[in-house]
């Protein structure tokens, strides 16, 4: 049975246009991402986030170019001296490794973005980044020993697509169980809350940053699990074979960018908070005295005086051995007090889902 065959020269024309389709749609929101940005500079901005959406949209740009100057190389310089097939065939050429080279950045940057965010709602805790940020650097270690392998006197190209099966299994594995420890932690957080604040918020008023984790970090996974599935498929030398990766390959920086500027872009202009909003008042009582529950619709604002905080230094009689939540601190949680002095804690799914926005 003769294997399917798809043309190398053919992958990567139409690899470099699409990819400058997405790259004009990745320009338009990147633009209008960073001007929501500094509209709400006010409100703070988040550092990492902004330098990272930078960086991939200035990654996907120097790779779109050097794809274009390969694509009037390959089709209009060599055409009659190499051909384009044998030009595209030869990715040892050093313009097509400085473009992999970006490309390499371009994943690891995006990688690094989505342990990011696992970071922020796992309450900033630095060892739940360990493991990540670990499997990133392997990503990163792997992919250019790949490309780099191209610069040795005599390349193995069997040890070379050893080393990018490796890139490849990494960065999708690092996707899939980041995306999924994220996901599970923001459906957690909301039934934890509930039963050490007595409050009736619900898991449903998160569930908006929930799907938005999850198609974004479904969206890459999908690319780079098509991309991985194609790279097995694919022949060492790049003439007879399929050769349909490279669609997806020239792609992946665009969309590796697109994904996170879009998120960004929505959490700054508001969709992840709630559409319709009005007041009811609920007195709760309890053995100890009562607690006033404000609900905004898909919005719950608790708030507790000081002698009812379990977690209040003045309520040593409800005080308990352990430390105050990490996710009570980071997410939603904050401490006020009024004319008085008297402290009261208030857990606000808006705050939440603003909060997530530096996740997310």
């Amino acid at each position: 049975m003769s294997r399917p065959n798809f043309p190398i020269d053919e992958s990567y024309l139409i690899g470099g246009w699409l990819e400058s389709f997405f790259w004009g749609l990745y320009t338009l929101l990147f633009g209008l991402t960073i001007h929501a940005v500094c509209r709400r500079r006010r409100d703070g901005v988040n550092t990492f986030l902004t330098i990272s959406t930078v960086m991939l949209y200035l990654l996907a740009t120097a790779h779109m170019s050097l794809v274009l100057v390969r694509l009037i190389q390959g089709f209009i310089t060599f055409r009659d001296s190499i051909g384009p097939v044998l030009y595209f065939a030869d990715i040892s050429v050093r313009l097509n490794m400085a473009k992999d080279y970006i490309y390499i950045t371009s994943l690891v940057v995006g990688d690094l973005v989505v342990v990011w965010r696992l970071y922020v709602v796992w309450g900033r805790n630095g060892w739940i980044a360990v493991f990540p940020v670990t499997m990133t650097a392997g990503e990163l270690v792997t992919g250019y020993g790949s490309i780099s392998q191209w610069l040795l006197p005599k390349p193995n190209p069997y040890t070379i697509a050893h080393w990018g099966t490796a890139m490849f299994a990494i960065s999708l594995s690092t996707n899939v169980i980041v995306t999924v420890a994220i996901a599970s932690r923001i459906w957690c957080v909301p039934s934890h809350i509930v039963s050490s604040t007595r409050s009736v918020t619900t898991r449903s008023r998160n569930m908006r940053i929930i799907i938005l984790v999850i198609e974004s970090g479904a969206l890459i996974t999908a690319a780079k699990l098509t991309e991985f599935v194609l790279f097995k498929n694919a022949p060492l030398d790049g003439i007879h074979g399929l050769n349909a990766m490279y669609i997806v390959y020239e792609c992946m920086p665009q969309i590796t960018g697109i994904v996170p500027t879009m998120i960004v872009y929505a959490v700054n202009n508001g969709f992840t908070d709630t559409d319709d909003y009005h007041t009811n008042t609920v007195v709760l009582g309890t053995r100890s005295g009562a607690f006033t529950e404000t609900i905004v619709q898909d919005t719950s604002i608790i708030t507790f005086s000081a002698a009812n905080d379990p977690f209040s230094k003045a309520a040593p009689a409800a005080k308990t051995s352990l430390e105050e939540p990490v996710e009570l601190q980071s997410l939603g949680r904050t401490e006020e007090r009024d004319e008085l002095g008297r402290r009261w804690w208030t857990t606000d799914p808006v705050l939440l889902s603003r909060q997530m926005g530096e996740a997310v």
